[in-house]
């Protein structure tokens, strides 16, 4: 067997956190009031940081800073865990027995040794077939003049139609122009293609695979923000554009380079009182 490491990114202040045994990692608006947090906990604007970035990057501040300033820390078999304030890793499907007072008990801590995968994921993601017509109306203006047809139910509802709708028109296939050749037309194949992917951005792999996500999703997301720099990423569903963005990479890079095996966690509901 072997022990996960587990970090835990978060932007707010929950006692219960302190119990689970994980390191935490606080990015975000919070950094601004230091003396309020618990002094063990990890701030992604210390060491090599680009926590200045976090209102268009999200918990990709953090990610960054977990790969410039702690992953050098771990062997290279290392399993690193990645959960996130209110979604942690579970032992089993087993999610309505578990509240504040088990859920450190029922952390996944250990993979076997005779596993055969290189990353365990949340379930993925599937976009229902059909939008609703007011929805189409309201956000597909310019999806629809390109294929009227969509107006009748005739369309493919992608992983780039979504990102195009909920997000900003026609950012996400721009953004393959700039990663690197032996990615490039397989993203755009996998965004155009596919109706489903892995969310979240949390997983649990080896120290080797986690590096070389950080490596390429980098490369590619700061080339983006130079060349996206003309836009004005203010409202829901833009401003977080970077965090958006590498979430698609994330599922993208997994399914191309890795072995997976979707693995339950569980989602709090918010009904715990921020500190």
């Amino acid at each position: 067997m072997s022990n996960i490491h587990h970090y835990c990114i978060t932007g707010k202040k929950y006692n219960f956190l302190n119990d689970l045994d994980l390191k935490i990692i606080l990015h975000g608006a919070s950094l601004k009031n230091l003396k309020l947090y618990p002094e063990k906990w990890i701030k992604d604007n210390e060491g090599i940081n680009i926590s200045d970035k976090n209102k268009n990057f999200g918990t990709l501040t953090s990610h960054y800073w977990l790969w410039k300033n702690q992953l050098n820390k771990h062997s290279e078999d290392d399993w690193i865990g990645i959960n996130h304030y209110r979604r942690f890793w579970i032992k089993k499907n087993n999610q309505n027995e578990i509240n504040l007072h088990n859920l450190s008990e029922n952390i996944l801590r250990k993979i076997t040794q005779d596993e055969q995968f290189d990353v365990l994921l949340p379930k993925k993601f599937f976009f229902p077939k059909k939008l609703k017509y007011s929805k189409l109306i309201k956000k597909g203006f310019r999806n629809y003049i390109k294929n009227p047809k969509m107006l009748f139910g005739q369309y493919f509802y992608s992983i780039n139609l979504h990102f195009d709708l909920f997000h900003i028109h026609g950012i996400l296939e721009e953004s393959s122009n700039f990663l690197d050749e032996e990615d490039r037309e397989n993203f755009i194949n996998y965004i155009k293609k596919n109706n489903s992917f892995y969310p979240l951005e949390i997983f649990i792999s080896k120290k080797k695979i986690i590096n070389k996500l950080y490596e390429k999703t980098f490369k590619w997301i700061f080339k983006c923000e130079k060349e996206f720099s003309h836009l004005n990423l203010e409202g829901y569903g833009k401003e977080r554009l970077y965090d958006f963005l590498a979430e698609r990479y994330f599922s993208f890079y997994f399914e191309k380079y890795t072995k997976i095996k979707t693995w339950p966690f569980i989602l709090l509901e918010e009904n715990f009182n921020e500190l």
